[in-house]
Formats: C-alpha cells, sequence, structure tokens
C-alpha cells in the first residue's frame, strides 16, 4: 500500500509539472518576436524596431508615418493587453469580458461621456494630425490581424476574448483618461459639500485652508506683472471679483447652501463624497483606483525644473522632470525613440498614444507636472417632477437624452440613458443607480441632480495634435505655439532648447466664470455661474529666460495673488518646489550643476513637513510610557531624512496617521471623517495640523476646540491628543516592527506597490503584481506618500523619471519604475525595478552605434509588395 501510494504521488507531481511546462510553454509563444524581418502592409519602406541593451525600442524609418506606424506595432507588441483594458476603460466596455461586476463602473464612464467626447475629439483632430495618428493605428492593427490565440498576451487567454481593431478615437479616448487623472477639483467640490454640511461654513476653512498668501509661486512678481499688463479690462475686473469671493468662501462667509428643489428624489445633503465612492468601489479594483486614485492621495504631483547654461557646467540647460502618478504594472509609461530623418524624438509615451509625452528632440527639452488648475464644475439642477426638464433663469429647459447600452458577458445587456444639461450629464444618475444596488445597510443618501462641467467634455478637443506639434517643435515660438492647441489637462510646461533658452508655460482652457469661483457644487438654475470663455492664451502664466536663470513646478501656486484671473485652489503645500530650490541655490554657490547635481536631487527624502510639524508636536508631547519615551527620543535626534532606514521617519508618519482622526472624528461623525481621511488630500491636512496646532502664547492659553474629544465629560488639551496619538503611533509600529524603536526602519511598513489589472484574482497576484520597500513621503522631492485606505501603502510615485543635457555631450538619462514589457514572463516585465528603487538611470540613447552596442534584438518591418501608400 505504501509503494502504491508513493507511486501515485509520484505519478500526480509529475503531470503537474508536465502540466506547467505545457503551460509555460504556451504563454511563451506569446513572448515578442524581437529579431528578424516581417512582411507588413502599410509602409513605404522598411522600418527597424532595434532594442538597445536596456530593452529600449528604437524605431527608425525613411518617414514620420511610417515611424509611427512602427511605434504602434512595438507599444502592441509589449504592451497589448495594457492597451486593450485601457481603451475599454475610455469607452465603458469593460462588462463585455468581466461580466456583471463591472457594470456599476460602465455606467458611470458611460454617463460622463468619455467615449462621446473622444469621437467629438477625433473630429476635431486635423487631417495631418489624424493621418499621422491613422499611421500609428495601423501599425496597432496589423500586429493584431497577425497574431491570435496563444500569440495573445496571457490576459487575453485567461478572459477568453480577442482584441478588435484599433481606431482613431481609441486614441484619443486614452488622453481623456489621462486627463480625468490629472483633474481633481471634481473630488474636492463633493468634499466641500460634505463638510458644510456637517460642520458649517465657519469651520470650512480650517479643515480645508486655502494655499498660503505668502506661499511660494512658480512665477515671481516681476513675471506675474508682465502677463497681467496683457490682460483686457473687463476679464480683469470680473477676475477681480471672483478672487474676492473666493477668498470670503475659504474664510468661512455663509453661503446658501439648503439642498435643491427635485420632487422626484429624496437625498440627504451630507455624504456625497460617500456616495460618489460607493458608486465605484464595485467592479475591477483597478478601474476604482483610476477613478478614484486621484481622491484619496496627493497623488496628483510631479517635479519639474530647469536651469539656464549659466549654472551649468556645460554652459548649456538643463531639464529634470518626475511625474507622480499612481502606480501600476504595466507601467503608465513605455520608454521609446522615434527617428525618420529630422524627425528625432525620444522620451516617454503612453502606450495607446503615439506621440513622445515627456522628452526631447534634436532641438528642444520639455517636462510636465499638474497643473492643478480647476477645469470642472458641478451644478445642482431642479428637475421637474418628470425629470425631463432643468430650470434655467425662471424657464424650463428639456435635458437632452444619449442611450448607451453596456453589453454584459453572461448577462443581459443593460440600457443607460445618459441625461444632460446646459452645463453636462447628470453624473448623479449613474452615482444613485450603482448606489441603489447595494444592501440597504451600506447604501448612502440619493444624491440630488448634479451636472458635470468638464473642459475635456467640450467639443473642439485639439490636445492629440498639440502634442504631435510639440514633439517636432524646434523653438520656443515652435513649443509656443503647439501648445496653443493644448487643452486638457492643464499642464506646467517647462522648456529648454540647445541654444540656451528656457521657459515656461501653462496651457489649456481655463474657465472665467460669470460667478462663483468653482469651489462647491454652483447653481445651475440662476445662471448666475455661467463659463463665460477660456482666460486667453497670452494670459496664461509663462515666462521666457527669467533672469533667475532657473524654473522650478512641483504643483505648487502658479502666480502671485494679484494675478486677475482664478486659476484653482487645490495647490500642493510649496514643500517640494522649496526643497527643489533650496538645493539648485545651495549648488550653485560652490559649482556649476551637473545631471549628477539633478539626479541627487531626485532622489532627495528630507521631508519638508516634518520639518516644519514636528517641532510644535515634540513641544506637546509627553510620553504615556517608557516606549513612548524611547520612541520621543529617537525622533528628536532624527535629521528628518525620510530613509528607507530610518526609525524616526516611521515614527513620524505613524503618528501623523493617528493624529488627525483624533482630532476631526467627534466633530465630523464616522461618515464624514472616513471620508475625509480617505480624501486625505496631505496639502489640507498639514495646513488643518499646523494651524490647530500652533503653540499658545503662554502655558494657561485655551487649546483649540479641535483638540477636545467631545464626547468625553473632560476637556482635552492639544498636548493630550498630540501624546495619544504618539501612543497609538508606537503601539501600531510596535505590533508591525516588534517592540525594539531603535530597530525599527520606515521602509519596513512603507512599500510602493504595483497593481496588475487582474489583481482582484488573488492566485494571480505573485505572479503578475510587484512591491518594493522604499522611503519617502508625500513632501519630498522623491515623492512617496501613504494610501488613506491602506496605511503605509504607497500606491503613487515618480514611475517616469528624466534628466535632458542639452549641451553636445548629451549626457541625458531616463528611466522608468518598471520594464518595457507588459508580459509577466519576460525577464524585461520588471527589469529597472531595482535601479528605480536606487534612483538610477538608463541613457537616452540617439546615436546608431550606441543603440546597436548591445543590443539585444533588431527586428525589420518589410512593406508587402504591391501595399505601399504614398508618402505625405
Amino acid at each position: 500500500m505504501r509503494r502504491f501510494l508513493q507511486n501515485g504521488l509520484a505519478l500526480i507531481l509529475a503531470l503537474v509539472v508536465i502540466a506547467g511546462l505545457a503551460g509555460y510553454v504556451y504563454l511563451v509563444r506569446s513572448l515578442p518576436v524581437v529579431d528578424g524581418e516581417i512582411l507588413v502592409a502599410g509602409l513605404t519602406a522598411p522600418v527597424d524596431i532595434i532594442r538597445d541593451r536596456d530593452a529600449i525600442p528604437h524605431i527608425i524609418a525613411a518617414t514620420r508615418r511610417d515611424a509611427f506606424f512602427g511605434l504602434g506595432y512595438a507599444h502592441a507588441q509589449d504592451r497589448l493587453w495594457q492597451m486593450e483594458f485601457q481603451r475599454r476603460v475610455g469607452h465603458g466596455r469593460l462588462s463585455e469580458i468581466f461580466g456583471p461586476s463591472t457594470i456599476a463602473q460602465d455606467r458611470f464612464l458611460r454617463t460622463v461621456g468619455f467615449g462621446r467626447a473622444a469621437a467629438a475629439a477625433w473630429k476635431a483632430t486635423p487631417d495631418w494630425a489624424q493621418q499621422q495618428i491613422g499611421a500609428y493605428v495601423a501599425g496597432i492593427n496589423v500586429f493584431i490581424a497577425t497574431h491570435h490565440g496563444s500569440q495573445l498576451p496571457p490576459e487575453f487567454t485567461l478572459l477568453r476574448f480577442e482584441p478588435e481593431p484599433w481606431t482613431g478615437e481609441d486614441v484619443a479616448v486614452w488622453v481623456k483618461m489621462m486627463a480625468w487623472d490629472l483633474s481633481k477639483n471634481f473630488y474636492a467640490e463633493l468634499m466641500r459639500h460634505d463638510l458644510l454640511a456637517a460642520v458649517g461654513p465657519d469651520t470650512l476653512a480650517d479643515l480645508m485652508p486655502p494655499y498660503p498668501p505668502n506661499g511660494l509661486n512658480i512665477l515671481s512678481d516681476r513675471d506675474t506683472a508682465a502677463v497681467v499688463r496683457t490682460s483686457r479690462p473687463a476679464a480683469a475686473g470680473r477676475s477681480e471679483d471672483l478672487r474676492h469671493m473666493a477668498s470670503r468662501v475659504a474664510a468661512g462667509v455663509a453661503q446658501d447652501f439648503s439642498p435643491a428643489k427635485d420632487v422626484a428624489q429624496d437625498f440627504s445633503p451630507a455624504g456625497w463624497f460617500s456616495a460618489f465612492r460607493s458608486s465605484l468601489s464595485m467592479g475591477e479594483p483597478a478601474v476604482t483606483d483610476l477613478l478614484l486614485g486621484q481622491a484619496t492621495t496627493d497623488a496628483v504631483g510631479s517635479n519639474n525644473w530647469v536651469v539656464d547654461g549659466t549654472l551649468t557646467a556645460s554652459g548649456k540647460p538643463l531639464l529634470a522632470n518626475d511625474p507622480h502618478l499612481d502606480l501600476q504594472i504595466p507601467s503608465i509609461w513605455y520608454l521609446a525613440h522615434v527617428s525618420a530623418g529630422d524627425f528625432d524624438v525620444i522620451g516617454a509615451t503612453l502606450p495607446g498614444t503615439p506621440a513622445i509625452a515627456i522628452g526631447r528632440n534634436r532641438f528642444i527639452a520639455w517636462g510636465e507636472t499638474n497643473g492643478t488648475e480647476d477645469v470642472e464644475d458641478l451644478y445642482r439642477e431642479h428637475l421637474d417632477p418628470s425629470g425631463r426638464f432643468a430650470e434655467f433663469r425662471g424657464a424650463q429647459e428639456p435635458l437632452t437624452t444619449v442611450t448607451e447600452v453596456v453589453t454584459v458577458r453572461g448577462a443581459p445587456s443593460v440600457r443607460v440613458d445618459v441625461r444632460s444639461t446646459r452645463h453636462g450629464p447628470l453624473v448623479s444618475d449613474a452615482i444613485n443607480a450603482n448606489n441603489a444596488a447595494l444592501p440597504l445597510d451600506r447604501r448612502p443618501a440619493a444624491l440630488e441632480p448634479l451636472a458635470f462641467r468638464w473642459t475635456a467634455l467640450d467639443e473642439g478637443d485639439t490636445t492629440l495634435s498639440a502634442f504631435l506639434k510639440l514633439n517636432d517643435a524646434r523653438n520656443w515660438n515652435d513649443f509656443t505655439g503647439a501648445l496653443r492647441d493644448f487643452v486638457v489637462p492643464a499642464q506646467n510646461f517647462v522648456y529648454a532648447d540647445v541654444d540656451g533658452h528656457i521657459g515656461y508655460y501653462v496651457p489649456g482652457h481655463v474657465p472665467i466664470r460669470a460667478g462663483g469661483d468653482g469651489t462647491i457644487p454652483a447653481d445651475g438654475w440662476s445662471g448666475g455661474m455661467e463659463w463665460t470663455g477660456w482666460i486667453p492664451f497670452e494670459d496664461l502664466p509663462h515666462t521666457f529666460d527669467p533672469p533667475e536663470h532657473f524654473i522650478v513646478t512641483a504643483n505648487n501656486r502658479p502666480v502671485p495673488p494679484a494675478y486677475p484671473y482664478v486659476l484653482g485652489f487645490e495647490w500642493s503645500e510649496p514643500f517640494r518646489a522649496g526643497r527643489i530650490t533650496e538645493l539648485l541655490r545651495t549648488n550653485t554657490l560652490t559649482s556649476k550643476l551637473r545631471p549628477d547635481d539633478f539626479a541627487a536631487i531626485q532622489a532627495d527624502t528630507f521631508s519638508s513637513h516634518a520639518n516644519a510639524l514636528l517641532p510644535t508636536l515634540l513641544q506637546r508631547a509627553h510620553p504615556h510610557d517608557a516606549a513612548d519615551a524611547q520612541a520621543l527620543a529617537i525622533v528628536r535626534e532624527w535629521n528628518r531624512d525620510a530613509r528607507g532606514d530610518s526609525a524616526g521617519a516611521a515614527i513620524f508618519q505613524a503618528w501623523l496617521l493617528q493624529l488627525t482622526p483624533m482630532l476631526v472624528a467627534d466633530k465630523l461623525g464616522p461618515l464624514v471623517t472616513a471620508d475625509y481621511r480617505a480624501f486625505e488630500r496631505l496639502s489640507f491636512v498639514s495646513r488643518f495640523l499646523a494651524n490647530t496646532l500652533k503653540s499658545p502664547d503662554n502655558a494657561s492659553s485655551t487649546s483649540s476646540p479641535w483638540c477636545d474629544d467631545m464626547a468625553t465629560p473632560v476637556h482635552e488639551t492639544c498636548d493630550d491628543a498630540v501624546s495619544t496619538a504618539l501612543h497609538q503611533a508606537v503601539t501600531d509600529l510596535s505590533q508591525r516592527l516588534g517592540a525594539d524603536p531603535s530597530r525599527w526602519r520606515w521602509d519596513g511598513v512603507h512599500r510602493a506597490v504595483f497593481r496588475h489589472q487582474l489583481d482582484s484574482v488573488r492566485a494571480l497576484r505573485p505572479f503578475l503584481s510587484r512591491s518594493v520597500p522604499g522611503g519617502g513621503d508625500w513632501s519630498t522631492v522623491n515623492v512617496g506618500p501613504v494610501a488613506a485606505a491602506a496605511p503605509y501603502e504607497q500606491r503613487s510615485a515618480p514611475g517616469y523619471r528624466q534628466i535632458i543635457d542639452l549641451s553636445p555631450a548629451n549626457d541625458s538619462r531616463f528611466i522608468d519604475a518598471l520594464g518595457e514589457s507588459g508580459h509577466f514572463l519576460s525577464k524585461h516585465y520588471d527589469d529597472f525595478l531595482a535601479d528605480w528603487g536606487a534612483v538610477k538611470y538608463k541613457k537616452m540613447r540617439t546615436e546608431r552605434k550606441d543603440i546597436e552596442l548591445g543590443a539585444i534584438g533588431h527586428l525589420r518591418l518589410m512593406p508587402t509588395p504591391g501595399t505601399r501608400r504614398g508618402v505625405t
């Protein structure tokens, strides 16, 4: 019997091994072919796709259209699943492959109308740009047409479907989704509404304090004055009124916030942010992360800076950029070099789109950070009892209705009637319909009718062609000419060229409002808060060759308060911008700047937030026990560097996580507290904590009312709150890292997490997803924020870094967080991760001899005889 069992186990093991080997052999068939020649239709001449020693593709062609064809083919080879997932998100077609679980997400996506907006944008794209994008799409489609079944990425096999051919609208729709990811006022309006309902206008400014009037601006008063002189008097006067209105709202002046009259719906004035969150919490987590990610972290960030040749060792400009976006695997970014004659551009692309989004060509370099301009407004609407008319200036206007049909795998299709007012789609319809499917005990109150106005939904979006022009720009005039076509999302562009010039511009459609300031949902029926136009391009913040010889942006306020237009209110605390400026000035005191100096700045983990707040915390903290005392001793000696091996950084971060809910929970109640923590824009929280915990003039002064726990009969002081939060933090870290605080490390709990789109399938997670320990916090240049929903977990980061040297030496470098391949069996799936974590780079190779030296693949696409199209 024993021998029989042994033989049986051996047989089972053999079968498992054979099955595993068979599965492996099947899956590796979908790895891309990187060597040899392939005949393809649609080219005018051969196209070389050379993958250099770092697996970065260099697409070399005779014509620009052939080069874009090659880029489309390379994107499809390495990232086809990612591209398929992204376009399904944009068009709201997830349920066709995932089934009923994603109906709620599709309903919201269809209601906002990303796909409809993409179709309108494609129609607005000029013919020359459609031809270039069409060549890119043709490259994708040639790959799709020649790869089926086991030749497709494994995700297609797992989900049992094959991709349809691509279109220009599929390219445009991902640009729309990136615009959503980089817009943030939608969430802030919902949160302000809930806080007003919970605590009233007098307390709102405590919880969401405005950007400090004396906070660091991107432009100086002198540069702003130059912009102001170009402004039209009528526009300036109107914007001046808006600015005063905004300051009054921020100061807590009471606003009319009674619920809108709508007999067709029942609603509560509180919990709008919660209702929005809950309506999208079902379905695929990767989609939830995309739709909610910027609502729950300060992830909408980025750093860029540029210096001219007077400050560099080479005598030519240096430019740096590291955009901070949500983490995922495969990466949002894909490094590539596209070359066709005098068209030669290299940098970071977005798979599914043809242009280099951030990078350089032979003449100029550019980088982007989020401008954080307010280009979104929610309008509260009065609907008639039939739900078919909306009140506007005393009259009833008919709603427009578009019917969308969501096809659901394995279930009946779902009809979505998208109602829109003059202000945009009623997003409340989707939110309420989604929440109606939740159990009663989890179902939030219904929202009143809310219409969504957003620049990305307007017709005439030419952002795609703006990027194509940008790739071809040769000087400042070309560069700004390209940016005139840029619509959304508003970005801080920094610029440098080989002739030694540097510059800065914030392009995009930024609305001028007849009334209101966009901070809270507006009254749609009054007609007093309409958009009346855009800030003229010439009046948008910009500068060229400033006398400071450098420009720094890090999502801080672009202009001083004297600027005559309202740009927005959600700017990040200027910690990162201040630190970069400080390091640039310090370095230039002793030597000229080199690319290695820029690399050191991108790696910097000095916590400016800790440097600003920790003295106050230490003054107020009184240890409860010996462990608290030991932790306090460590943090007192801490040098404020949030390195991964720092115990002080771990203690400070844990302290903050405990402190905020301790101060607000008893005032906001459990629901709004949870939302405020989930919303946790750390710039607002930082200002709130600093203002609340300011040391009194003397020890007997009354502490802030925020520090008193209203649920207890005794009066707690801010010292009590700070000390209790410390004790809870030490207890938490002791459970996670052990009882000895001297052995704690920040990277012992702090990990950057890269989740795959199929991460929800637990069995696949070890194969598809990745994580890596790291340092930094939300205020460090090498940013490392934690997710409110997952304490200590980092879900956003500088996923791409570049340093561009405009000198003839061209010591330019870049790095992506993960790797070029989207195939989990490829060695290039995550081969950049270690270097990225150590802030090391790959060389930006543009010379053929450097590209071919050590290249790992040389694929030539050959035109099929008789199918060559004309050259244009």
